[in-house]
């Protein structure tokens, strides 16, 4: 048999003060993260003139290269004979090269048509790819830090508390994006792009230097990634269903906000005060997520989590007008958001129980694969919905086309959060207890 990892971490409780500064890099990562998730098809629709479905395409050639690109990265880091030092080393050096590609998209060229087309494809690439070094590290290094009782949901909760405050910094600075009139000639979009790429650079630092030092065994081998391994890893294939299912719908809810603002209430607010709530939703819930999650079983948690989501996405569509909708929404989508990540910490702990041979990058590469998989599609989709509403710039929408993007944007994300429920609910074991 294989012998574990040599990169091996002493078994005790990781400081409050190091989950907190590693947590913090999800701030950085989901400021650019709901950045191109939420404005990036808008920026390409509404500012440079690209039809909605050639935008959805960049969205989605975009997310599943940079899934692509995760097992790749994943492999290596698994392979590494010191993987805390290899996280390390890749967030230090990577995280400045996400954060000039980042801001150098949201720079005009100027250029209009096939040109335009071109820049942001080959932009949105890059900056894809040296994302993913990132993430994957970032992501793999959680993994290194929950092999304690409780860690996992304690740090996964800390990560998505941040990760709620970077949603609130976007939502705050959202009309710089839908609202040409408030940008000041470019240079306003300038400095929200600047200073968010140095907030990413900041805090993904501070994630690494937060890391615990790694123990390495000399003379020992670095596993080689089992595809066996995955193929057992019942716990870790179900998850991969899960993410996959709801990276492919819910998305659809958020990404509609700016549509939904300029089409049918024809006010660019709206977008900044929707994305608001949806935010400090997330981020009031997850205290209580985090302690129902030590309480009952994982399966009841995601259970409870799934029907709130579908609650509020129900309420959206009887009043889209209210934002009480987007609220329960949100506090639905913290508590799935939050499991994910814990599901995933189980996961590869019972790998490791069952086979005595620890992978922790390649299973967090192939659970970030599904979700990209999911959210290019989900872009992609989006897009196509956008055409068949009518949606054209400059054109405002009929009555019967503006009804059915507010459909669009509560019933799919409802269908998605339905089948996830009916995966919980069929296939996670009820045994497995909550971390």
């Amino acid at each position: 048999m294989e012998q574990a990892a040599p990169a091996e971490v002493v078994d005790r409780p990781i400081q409050r003060a190091r989950m907190i500064g590693y947590a913090s890099g999800n701030f950085g990562k989901n400021v650019l993260a709901s950045t191109m998730d939420v404005f990036l098809l808008f920026v390409l629709t509404e500012r440079w003139g690209v039809s909605p479905a050639a935008a959805g395409l960049v969205v989605m050639v975009g997310l599943v290269w940079d899934g692509v690109c995760d097992p790749l990265l994943g492999r290596l880091v698994d392979r590494s004979a010191d993987r805390l030092g290899l996280y390390r080393r890749l967030l230090f050096v990577g995280a400045p090269l996400v954060g000039v590609l980042f801001t150098l998209f949201f720079l005009d060229p100027g250029w209009r048509g096939p040109a335009i087309l071109a820049w942001a494809t080959v932009m949105v690439l890059l900056f894809r790819t040296a994302y993913s070094v990132c993430d994957v590290a970032h992501n793999a290094l959680m993994m290194r830090m929950t092999r304690v009782p409780g860690a996992a949901t304690t740090l996964s909760g800390l990560r998505y508390m941040f990760s709620c405050l970077g949603a609130l910094t976007v939502a705050h600075f959202a009309r710089a994006f839908v609202d040409p009139a408030a940008d000041g000639g470019g240079y306003g979009l300038l400095a929200v792009t600047g200073g968010a790429a140095l907030a990413y650079v900041a805090t993904l630092w501070l994630s690494a230097a937060s890391a615990p030092r790694s123990v390495v065994v000399p003379g020992a081998s670095a596993p080689r990634a089992s595809l066996a391994w995955i193929l057992g890893n019942r716990p870790l294939l179900l998850l991969l269903a899960l993410g996959f299912v709801q990276a492919l719908t819910l998305p659809f809810f958020a990404r509609s906000f700016a549509y939904i603002g300029k089409g049918i209430f024809h006010d660019p607010g709206w977008t900044g005060k929707a994305l608001t709530t949806l935010a400090l939703s997330q981020l009031v819930a997850l205290p209580g997520w985090m302690s129902i999650a030590r309480r009952i079983r994982q399966a009841h948690v995601l259970t409870l989590a799934l029907i709130t989501t579908a609650t509020g996405l129900t309420l959206f569509a009887a009043v889209p007008a209210a934002i009480a909708g987007i609220a329960v929404f949100g506090i639905g989508n913290a508590g799935l958001q939050m499991m994910i990540w814990v599901l995933l910490a189980n996961a590869i702990d019972h790998g490791e129980c069952h086979t005595g041979v620890r992978f922790e990058g390649l299973p967090v590469a192939l659970l970030l694969l599904v979700l990209k998989l999911g959210g290019g599609l989900s872009g992609a989709l989006l897009g196509q919905g956008l055409s068949w509403v009518g949606w054209a710039v400059a054109t405002p929408l009929k009555f019967e086309n503006g009804a059915n993007l507010l459909t669009m944007a509560w019933a799919v994300p409802l269908i998605g959060a339905l089948i996830c429920l009916v995966i919980v609910t069929r296939q996670v074991p009820k045994a497995t207890p909550a971390v």
